[in-house]
Formats: C-alpha cells, structure tokens, sequence
C-alpha cells in the first residue's frame, strides 16, 4: 500500500477519524494502559466527543497492579475528570512473569495471597470487579451499552512506526478502521487513530495542548533511557524489559523491592540482564547438546520440557523432506519453519522458556502449538476464554 499525503497533519487527521465514527452514531471506547498513546487517544476523543456533543467520553483500564510508579496514579487523574466515564476493572487475571520459567504465570491483586504482599492496591470506591480473565471482557456491550445498528468501537493507541508487524496489521485491514466482528452479539470494531503519528507527534501534541501525561517518563528521561524506548507496559511481560528493571531498581528503589519480593526472578533480571531467559551454550556443546540440556534434561518444569520434545520432534520429521543434511546449529534452514529462522540454536532460544503464550513456537515452526490455560498452573483457575491476552 503507497503512501498517501492527505494535505493535513496527523493532529486533525486523528481527531477527524474520531469525529467522523461519534457522527454515526457509535459507542466509542478508550482503551487505557497509563501510556503516552493511550493518553493521547483520549484526549483527542474527549475534542472529537465536544465537537460532536458525545460527552462524556467513555473509556476504561484492566488493572495488571504493578506499573512504574506515577503509571496508576495518573489513570487515577483521568479518572477523576468529568468529561470521562471511567470504569477501572480489577479482573485477578493472570499475568506473564517470563523471570520465572517454571511459573511463568502471577495473578493481579492475588486473593492467595495477604493484601499486603500486592505491590500496591487499586482505588477500590471506583473499581468494577470483573470475573472474566480476558482482556476482551472490558470492552464490552454490558459495560457500555450501544445503541441499535450501531457497533461498539474499542479505541486503542496502536503506532506503526513502533513495529513493521503492527504496519502489517494496518495495511491488512485496509485503514485506521478494522473490520467489523461480533462481541457480545454486537458489532465491534477497533479504530487507531494515531496510528501514523511518530514519537515528536506524541510529545508536541502534550506539549502544545498542555496535556495531563504519566510521570514516570520524565523520571525514565532522566535516568537516561532514549525517547524511542520510552514505553510503559507491564515490566515482567517480555525478556526486553529486563534492561528497563535495572533502571527502576535505581529510580524506585522501594517499588522495586516490593516487585522483587512479589515476583521470582526480577532482581536476577535486574542484576544480569536479559541473560537470565536465555540459554548459554557450554564450549564442549553442540546447539543441540545445549537444547536437550537446557530445554529438556535441565528444564525447570516437565511442561517446558514437553514443548520441547514436540517442537525437536517437528524439525527432526519435517527437515529430512527436503534436505539430506543434518538440522542445521546455527545456519538456518530456509525452506524449515518460519520466516526461515530455523536452526537448533533459533529453536532452543525459543523453547528455553517455554513460551506459555505460544507467539514464538508458532512463528518458528508454522503449527499450532496450544498456550499454556492458567488453570494448568493453579486448579480452580480457570481458562483465558480466549486468545490470551492482557
């Protein structure tokens, strides 16, 4: 898809996206993680909403109880305004610790738990309690109802200068707009309206409007992470955030040590980096030795050691095919897996951790590998009801 120059900037490009669906009529939704995008997004609603006499705006948070320090507070400050329908829904669902391999799982606001292990507590005059582990569940027609023939519309600050995949994403669906499915026997559709913004546009449009916005970045600025990376998300999602950790040990230093304290692994991830989820491959080793050391014989847990064997197992059938050599080390195969990244040493660093959500199996090897149901790791738990998500 070329790109098109509309003769505007992107500011009245968005807000004209968001006014354009509040004339038909539909029941518009922010979506809200305490970021700069979503905040964005909001604000930009709150314009299109005035402009259109559909105040006040709708929008809400899945609390996932740990974020850097001024995250929730500044949710709180949105939540507070009048000119916006907050919902802050406390779900117990659980969460990714990928620091912790054989557990990869926390639950939020955990109820096995004493109050006062949380690392923190949510606003509870203002919390909905939800029942329903999947993120899906919040943006929803029986917590904001929508008028007939119309759809429900989820807005979510997705940019695609952050990832080609999420580029991909846009151009599959054709614009800013998905395409329309069904949620709770409604018309339900998602709509980005910064999605062509950079990270400048984010930051003037604050600046130029006087924008309320989340604290933790000016701290993150000073202790020297660079603009490009300023993100907020759940600290324990990805081995990424491992470098992000060391930062916050020395910003907050008490919120930090509650994490620890909270969460296996995080101090480790802290201390060494990312090298804590992946596997070290021993001088006398093979990639294969190391894979059927690490992800097998030594796996933490006989889940990760299962995915393992079936992941191997793939290659091992689907390799000799089309090729007399052995599974390659290190060289990938091109005609093997995905995107052709299929080597024993590609295949241990994905299946060293057990991958719980199954994203990574099933980019490296093309087939279906099934994600990991909470109930797998706490009886009674119950199941994502869904892609899981967060």
């Amino acid at each position: 898809m070329r790109r098109v120059k509309l003769g505007y900037d992107v500011y009245d490009a968005a807000i004209n996206r968001l006014v354009e669906v509040y004339q038909e009529g539909h029941t518009l939704v922010v979506s809200m993680s305490g970021g700069k995008d979503s905040g964005c997004c909001l604000e930009l609603a709150v314009i299109a909403a005035e402009m259109t006499g559909n105040l006040p705006v709708n929008a809400c948070i899945q609390d996932e109880e740990i974020a850097y320090p001024g995250t929730f507070e500044y949710v709180e400050r949105i939540a507070a305004r009048p000119e916006v329908n907050f919902k802050w829904f406390v779900c117990r669902q659980p969460m990714v610790n990928v620091f912790n391999r054989a557990a990869p799982y926390f639950w939020c606001f955990d109820e096995a738990l004493d109050p006062e292990e949380w690392v923190r507590q949510p606003p509870w005059d203002i919390v909905t309690e939800n029942p329903e582990q999947n993120i899906e569940s919040i943006v929803h027609p029986k917590w904001f109802p929508v008028a007939e023939g119309k759809n429900l519309i989820d807005v979510v600050g997705l940019r695609v200068a952050e990832s080609s995949k999420r580029m991909l994403g846009l151009v599959s669906s054709g614009g800013h707009l998905t395409k329309v499915s069904r949620r709770g026997g409604e018309n339900f559709q998602k709509i980005r309206p910064i999605y062509d913004w950079i990270d400048g546009d984010i930051w003037r449009a604050v600046r130029d409007n006087g924008w309320d916005y989340n604290k933790a970045y000016d701290v993150m600025t000073r202790m020297g992470v660079p603009r490009s990376q300023l993100r907020i998300g759940p600290p324990t999602i990805t081995i990424h955030s491992a470098e992000k950790l060391r930062m916050a040990s020395r910003a907050w230093p008490r919120w930090f040590d509650r994490v620890c304290r909270r969460l296996h692994g995080v101090r480790q991830a802290a201390q060494f980096g990312s090298l804590v989820c992946r596997p070290r491959r021993r001088s006398t080793e093979e990639w294969s030795d190391t894979f059927q050391r690490t992800c097998i014989d030594d796996a933490p847990a006989e889940w990760i050691a299962e995915r393992s064997i079936k992941l191997r197992d793939h290659f091992l059938d689907r390799h000799p095919r089309h090729s007399s050599e052995p599974f390659p080390q290190t060289v990938p195969c091109r005609e093997c897996g995905g995107a052709g990244v299929a080597s024993w040493r590609r295949i241990t660093e994905v299946a060293f951790t057990g991958d719980p959500f199954s994203l990574r199996l099933a980019s490296v090897s093309r087939t279906k590998f099934p994600y990991m149901e909470p109930e797998f790791f706490r009886e009674g738990a119950g199941t994502w009801g869904g892609s899981p998500s967060w």
